[in-house]
């Protein structure tokens, strides 16, 4: 188990961080060096550029609360353990901040020096045998990506009839060998884009974007599959419509998700509606079907990995279950949200929300100048290793 050296404690009480210091000053065996700021940004700015153990993370600081707070601090640190220290005892917060990849989630005043610092080596634990999973998962992976793909195009030829004809029993055979490795590459591509996002493995070349062009690209992408399950894709803008700051690939990789699994879970001559609007300093991008909707059950998990509301239906559909969870943890890397409601009517809304770029800066991000919001934006990108590519379209 690895020791314990150096603590960044994200805290803007003084009191709460001066108690800390002194617990682990006076009463841990260990030489723990602590480091405490008081804003998310400079915790951001500190885990760029120095090496720390694990992260401790209050959820009431001036530019981050809640779950928001818990984002960034993945997202600028995913490989180091963080654990929430935070005075808010709820336990539903607990749970979701722990799915948000917490490795521990404490209360203030319920712990004492002792307990504070086994959860501290737990957590480092529990992230060390989580990137054990991880690396074997992405390993795998990698290993079944290369000849699953030779073998796809080796079929994609045959079904082609560029072998020249097969017999009519030979030839149904081969479409459907075809289907289920198309089927198989997808799952793999969607398993290591989720395995890279979680690690912060994934590159983004964040600029300023206009939203409309690259949905109508990626709506025109999706019509002929639209078009074979007799759904329609229809657009609909407000007039004037800010600039984001995202990365084009990534932002098409939600768009296309969203509307794959809107168009296979809508009826015949239905039809699917996007919708592009601002709000206040949000732009946010709807979709809605017409399908089923959403069971009061599945709601709870709909972003969750490999989740299928119904097996059987999921199955005859096609799908490998990560769409969405690729598309939330895509707009949380950009700052943004995803959530979803019942459609009026029947079927399901998706929104994305995304700030709006204005006069150099990401309009509502709290205490950040213009050059400070570059200088995050800009290092945090500088920390991702490679960009996977990107799943297919149509892989939800």
């Amino acid at each position: 188990m690895k020791t314990i050296k150096k603590v960044l404690l994200v805290e803007d009480n003084p009191g709460d961080a001066r108690l800390l210091r002194e617990m682990l000053r006076e009463e841990s065996p260990l030489d723990i060096g602590l480091t405490c700021v008081g804003f998310m940004a400079e915790a951001e700015r500190l885990l760029v550029s120095h090496v720390f153990d694990i992260v401790l993370l209050d959820l009431g600081l001036p530019d981050a609360q809640g779950l928001a707070a818990v984002r960034r601090a993945r997202a600028a640190a995913p490989a180091i353990p963080l654990v929430v220290l935070t005075g808010m005892d709820d336990e539903a917060l607990a749970a979701h901040c722990l799915q948000e990849g917490a490795q521990d989630y404490l209360v203030k005043g319920q712990i004492d020096t002792r307990g504070m610092l086994r959860a501290l080596r737990y957590a480092g634990e529990r992230k060390r045998l989580e990137q054990l999973k991880d690396e074997f998962v992405s390993t795998v992976s990698h290993e079944l990506r290369t000849p699953l793909t030779s073998i796809a195009g080796s079929l994609g030829l045959l079904v082609g009839k560029s072998a020249g004809a097969l017999p009519k029993p030979v030839e149904r055979l081969l479409e459907i060998a075809h289907t289920n490795s198309q089927r198989l590459v997808r799952l793999i591509n969607d398993i290591l884009d989720i395995e890279k996002l979680e690690s912060g493995l994934v590159a983004f070349n964040l600029r300023r974007l206009e939203v409309r062009p690259l949905i109508e690209e990626t709506v025109e992408s999706i019509k002929e599959f639209a078009r074979s399950l007799g759904v329609g894709v229809r657009i609909e803008a407000d007039a004037a419509v800010g600039e984001v700051w995202a990365d084009s690939d990534r932002f098409s990789q939600i768009m296309s998700n969203l509307l794959s699994n809107a168009v296979k879970f809508s009826p015949s001559d239905s039809e699917v509606v996007v919708t592009i609007e601002q709000v206040l300093e949000q732009i946010r991008i709807s979709v809605r079907d017409h399908g089923p909707g959403i069971s009061a059950e599945f709601k709870p998990h709909v972003f969750e990995r490999f989740a299928q509301a119904d097996a059987t239906n999921a199955r005859r559909k096609g799908g490998t279950g990560l769409g969405l969870s690729i598309v939330k943890g895509i707009v949380d890397r950009l700052g943004g949200k995803v959530d979803f409601a019942d459609a009026p009517g029947g079927g399901a809304i998706f929104n994305v929300e995304l700030p709006v770029w204005h006069d150099g800066r990401i309009q509502g991000e709290p205490a950040m100048s213009s050059a400070s919001s570059l200088e995050h934006l800009t290092a945090v990108s500088s920390l991702l290793a490679f960009t996977p590519e990107r799943a297919e379209k149509g892989a939800a």
